[in-house]
């Protein structure tokens, strides 16, 4: 699959969940510290650290890319993403899905050697993360986030 078609791919899938979370779920949860949080603070720390320390640094012992645009480094760092956000967390089958977007953020860093790519799309699939659970999860959402 040509990278552009991908990254359109993904995009689209975002605006598509975005709309659908908004008509079914409505906006919860909107404050300034939440907005903050969600859309800044957790992906710019997350993006830092695993694309811009870990990915970099084991794409750089470790070059090796499958299918012409999943690096090793980008496997091995979404694995652990995703661990990461299993240990925080207790549900397995949602957990596990973190591994898709965590792959494509690790593609855009490859691609870029930027984090601000990365950064720009983690925010996104946070806004999803922010709209879609109710009020009274946001506690254990929040917990996640600031685990890692």
């Amino acid at each position: 699959m040509n990278k552009n078609l991908l990254h359109i791919f993904f995009y689209i899938t975002i605006i598509i969940v975005y709309t659908i979370s908004i008509i079914f779920y409505g906006v919860k949860n909107i404050n300034t510290y939440n907005i903050i949080l969600f859309l800044f603070a957790s992906p710019l720390v997350e993006e830092y650290i695993f694309r811009g320390l870990v990915q970099k640094n084991i794409q750089k012992k470790l070059n090796y890319t499958f299918f012409s645009y999943i690096s090793l480094g980008n496997f091995i760092t979404s694995v652990i993403f995703t661990a990461c956000h299993f240990i925080a967390g207790n549900n397995f089958i949602v957990t596990i899905l973190i591994i898709f977007p965590s792959i494509y953020l690790g593609i855009l860093y490859d691609k870029y050697k930027s984090i601000k790519q990365p950064f720009f799309a983690h925010s996104l699939f946070n806004i999803i993360v922010f709209i879609d659970y109710p009020e009274d999860l946001l506690p254990f959402i929040m917990k996640i986030i600031l685990i890692q």
